[in-house]
């Protein structure tokens, strides 16, 4: 009983998530990458080359979803081929910009928000793969 109960509460939580990642998602990253992460969105249409498609993310890495990875280029320590010399905008950054200048937020607990925020976009891309 008490495995099915984790089970279920493991799953509620990253559906949680995957929900709270999705407005994320659509609030910062729908611009460039689009709203259902197709690469289509309407400025990435003025880039030489167009944005990834992050619904095939697990199908191009054969067939297992590059979680650390997706993490990482979101949180700005991977480097972002299709965005030139430039980065793609260091969201890790941004996010933690955010989480100390807000004032429901402890300074203290800034990283842990941070993390979080990536965390549940990387579960909404998760969610979203073409299997």
């Amino acid at each position: 009983m008490l495995a099915g109960s984790a089970a279920l509460f493991g799953a509620s939580a990253m559906a949680q998530e995957s929900s709270v990642g999705q407005e994320i998602f659509i609030d910062r990253c729908a611009v460039c990458h689009g709203e259902t992460g197709a690469g289509d969105g309407l400025v990435g249409e003025l880039f030489d080359r167009k944005p990834k498609n992050l619904t095939l993310l697990e199908k191009e890495n054969n067939g297992a979803f590059p979680f650390s990875e997706v993490y990482q280029s979101i949180d700005g320590r991977r480097e972002i081929a299709g965005h030139g010399n430039s980065k793609m905008p260091v969201w890790g950054e941004y996010f933690m910009e955010d989480a100390i200048t807000s004032r429901a937020i402890d300074p203290k607990d800034a990283k842990v928000v941070t993390q979080g925020r990536i965390l549940a976009v990387v579960y909404f891309l998760q969610s979203i793969q073409q299997r």
